[in-house]
């Protein structure tokens, strides 16, 4: 499978920068590369940090100041053909570039945030104008989710959307029989069931749900689970006082940023993983799809999410995993209980985990949808 013509792919997001959408743009140009698409990469020159993991293969860079990057790329890009096919990790700025440089054929990454409109201020008006105007232009976006999709096509109904829903690396994100090492090893008890929430620590991202449920058990359920929280942001620390407040700050583990070395072992410690991320479309805050989801379950490890963007295509109620509603405490506080008392179910959805994921969910999945996609669209030549 190749495309008689240039190839480029064009995104600042990627290793040794953390976040989803670096992971994301990653792991697609390595499924170019592995299928033997000829294509080239161009981001940011960044200086590899202790914990980060550089890409593996060869990417031209540009300067890491803004205006200065966006003035270095434009003439990064002129010196591709015109008739190079560029893929963009989002629209803006890099869409947005590749179509004031004059491309017409190009294809748009969409994740959901990036798309949403916002509150109704100045700068998010103009935003929504320059989007109209380069997906509008785009041969092709391609939406982690439906959810993002329907937020694309609520706004723009005539712009060409394709949904590729996201894919994991199994063989990376594989389960264990027994954990006790890799629990000794993480410095984590070997005697307490391990819940885990792996994301950027901001308020959208409802780490208070899962406390709050911890505060709702008994003090003897209590003692019986360790809360381990890894990732950093700017809702640390009023999320350490309130767990302070609610008297359940004993019972949770605070890793803080955990690099990509550790991470498929800080799921094979867990019992069960939990995000429940909420949808506030105001701050254009969402979760698009949730790879760490698909993470999670490549190990073997149940997940519980809440029925927000885009995470119902991440998980499949009752075949691996639970979706709750939006700051569902209670049902929660349920899970848990049933975690102490007899954890049975949740390892025999942790089975079920791993076979969706073999059978759904693969990198390999998610290319071979990119790239029937890209194929298939008639006005890329």
């Amino acid at each position: 499978m190749k495309l008689n013509q240039n190839l480029l792919f064009f995104s600042y997001d990627f290793p040794p920068l953390e976040g989803g959408i670096s992971r994301l743009c990653d792991e697609i140009v390595k499924q170019f590369i592995l299928n033997k698409w000829d294509i080239k990469a161009l981001s940011v020159k960044r200086k590899v940090q202790d914990g980060f993991t550089n890409s593996i293969y060869p990417i031209e860079t540009v300067v890491a100041q803004r205006g200065l990057r966006e003035l270095h790329s434009f003439q990064k890009l002129f010196s591709f053909p015109k008739d190079t096919l560029i893929i963009t990790g989002v629209w803006y700025p890099e869409a947005l570039l590749v179509t004031l440089a004059g491309y017409k054929n190009f294809v748009v990454l969409a994740h959901g945030n990036d798309v949403m409109r916002g509150e109704s201020t100045f700068k998010n008006k103009m935003l929504s104008t320059l989007r109209k105007w380069v997906l509008h232009r785009a041969k092709l976006v391609i939406c982690n989710s439906h959810y993002t999709e329907k937020v694309i096509k609520e706004q723009f109904p005539e712009v060409n959307t394709k949904v590729c829903l996201l894919g994991v690396d199994e063989k990376r994100f594989s389960p264990v029989v027994n954990n006790s090492k890799i629990r000794k090893f993480l410095g984590l008890p070997v005697d307490k069931k391990i819940v885990l929430t792996v994301s950027r620590i901001n308020k959208y991202k409802a780490h208070d749900v899962v406390l709050n449920a911890l505060s709702k058990l008994t003090t003897d359920e209590r003692i019986k689970i360790c809360y381990c929280i890894a990732g950093r942001g700017d809702y640390v620390e009023s999320l350490k006082a309130l767990a302070v407040d609610l008297g359940v700050n004993d019972c949770i583990h605070w890793f803080g940023f955990v690099d990509e070395g550790q991470l498929a072992d800080l799921y094979r410690a867990s019992d069960l993983f939990v995000l429940c991320t909420r949808e506030e479309k105001e701050q254009k805050a969402v979760e698009g799809f949730g790879l760490v989801f698909l993470e999670a379950q490549a190990c073997g490890i149940p997940v519980i999410g809440s029925n927000q963007g885009g995470i119902p295509d991440a998980i499949t109620h009752c075949d691996g995993g639970w979706i709750i509603e939006r700051d569902d405490v209670t049902s929660l506080t349920q899970y848990f209980v049933k975690l102490v008392e007899d954890n049975t179910m949740f390892k025999e959805e942790g089975k079920k985990a791993r076979k969706r994921v073999e059978k759904e969910t693969t990198w390999g999945h998610f290319s071979n949808c990119v790239f029937e996609a890209i194929e298939t669209t008639e006005e890329i030549k």
